[in-house]
Order: C-alpha cells, then structure tokens, then sequence
C-alpha cells in the first residue's frame, strides 16, 4: 500500500464516508499487509486523540482533555477494538455466507477505525466535549445517536464490501442485533455482579 499525498487522503476520507463500498474496495485492492492495517488503526486512533488535544486548546481546564495517559489508553483500546471487531466480523460473516478472506475483512475493519477517526469532531460535538466535562444532554442526545448511527453504518458498509455481500442493510440488521444481543449479556452480567 503507497502513501497518498494529504490531499488526496482528504478526498478518500471524504468519498469513505459518503459512499463507503468503493472506498474500501480499493483500499482492500491495495493489499495492506499486517503493520499497515495496524498503522490504519493507529492514524484512525491518533486522528480521534488529536481531535480531544484541540479541545482541551480551546476549552482550557476542561475535562475533556485526554493527557498521555489517555491518548495511550486510546491507542490500546483502538487495537483491541480492531482485534476483536475483526476477529467477529470475519467469522459471523462466514457463518453467513461471506467470501471475505481475513486479510480483507481485517483491512475494512482497519479502513473504519480511520473513518471513525475523522468522525471524531461529530463526537465531540455530540459529548459536548468542547464546553467543559464531555456530557450528553439535549440536542447532544440526538446527535451522539446520529453520530453512533453513522459508525456502524460504515462498519456495516466496510464488512459488507469485504465479505462481498449484496445488502449494506442487511449487515447493518445483523450488526445491530450483535451489539443488542452484547448489550443484554453485559447489562446481564454487571447487574449480576451487583446484586
């Protein structure tokens, strides 16, 4: 995979969010081999940590910034995310017919977590991260929803496209019955913990 000059990275960016299948058939094209989807999931890490490291230029004092501390923790949970997202996406989407190899599946995951990092100044707005304490109130509780929607509708796009399935929606469908079904079992699980 060759470097792209910033220009036209911006342009991929761009393209990635607003049509997403055919962004990340080329970037699956390009054949990125192991360090480079990892250095996607770093750039889409360091993209997201850079976005907090304005804010806390903009609102100084406030709790959003993220410090060294957090911008490690950002990174690790960035990989660990990539990790098992690929891991998940690449098996269920087997089980389900996908002809994704895992390399593929692995490099879409990878392209999303830059596409996430380019969304991170919609999550900040939704958290509300640049006036003080990132909190969802009002209109943010609106916007952290179209900002979530967004997310796992290019994950949606991203898997579907690596596993060469026809419907974006369909995957869309599974993936939201994916994190419901873990949503229940966590919720399950930490009340459980608690009683």
């Amino acid at each position: 995979m060759d470097a792209i000059p910033f220009k036209a990275f911006i342009a991929l960016l761009t393209q990635g969010i607003a049509s997403p299948r055919p962004v990340v058939r080329r970037i699956i094209a390009a054949q990125p081999d192991g360090t480079q989807r990892l250095m996607l999931v770093a750039l889409g890490a360091a993209m997201q940590g850079l976005v907090w490291a304005l804010v806390a230029l903009i609102a100084p004092g406030a709790d959003a910034a993220l410090g060294v501390g957090g911008l490690l923790a950002l990174m690790a949970m960035s990989f660990l995310n990539y990790a098992i997202t690929a891991s998940l996406a690449f098996n269920i989407g087997r089980r389900f017919g996908g002809k994704g190899a895992a390399a593929e599946v692995a490099t879409a995951v990878a392209w999303h977590a830059v596409l996430t990092g380019a969304l991170a100044p919609l999550q900040v707005l939704a958290l509300g991260g640049a006036t003080g304490a990132p909190s969802v109130s009002g209109g943010g509780v609106l916007f952290l929803l179209f900002y979530a929607g967004l997310n796992v509708w290019l994950l949606a796009s991203c898997v579907a496209e690596a596993h060469r399935f026809e419907s974006t929606g369909r995957v869309l469908g599974a993936t939201l019955a994916l994190f419901l079904a873990l949503g229940l079992i966590l919720s399950l699980l930490l009340g459980g913990l608690r009683a």
